[in-house]
This record gives C-alpha cells, sequence and structure tokens, in this order.
C-alpha cells in the first residue's frame, strides 16, 4: 500500500512539472500582455504572484534567448 503512494504522489510531480511549456508556447504579445497586468496590479495572493515570477521568468529567458526584452519592465 505504502508503494502505490509514493507512485502516485511521484507521478503526481512528475505531471506537475511541465517545464512550462504553455509559457513556451505563448506568443510574445501574450507573455508581454499578461506580464503588463503582474507590473500593474502587483498581486499578492500565492497563486497569481507565483504564476507572475513564471512569467517575469520567462520574460527574461527569451531576452536572453532573442538579445530583446519583450517585456515591459516597469
Amino acid at each position: 500500500m505504502a508503494n502505490i503512494f509514493k507512485v502516485l504522489v511521484a507521478a503526481l510531480l512528475i505531471s506537475g512539472c511541465d517545464g512550462g511549456s504553455k509559457l513556451k508556447q505563448m506568443s510574445d504579445f501574450d507573455l508581454s500582455e499578461k506580464y503588463a497586468y503582474c507590473l500593474d496590479k502587483n498581486p499578492t495572493s500565492p497563486g497569481k504572484a507565483t504564476a507572475c515570477e513564471n512569467l517575469r521568468r520567462e520574460c527574461e529567458l527569451r531576452r536572453e534567448q532573442l538579445g530583446s526584452f519583450v517585456c515591459r519592465t516597469q
């Protein structure tokens, strides 16, 4: 029974780590718009704050890859 629980927990953890594929598929415009919302509203709820942090990281990643920043900075 304990082994089944461990397998289920591992499956949930792995499925939760999709590598940010939804963010990678997002257009530059959509990413910029969503991150601008984060900058304007500065959400404090844990879920939205985490989402905004993920958007910020994707913006930074694209800046490094493309050589230009597709998102607003302030």
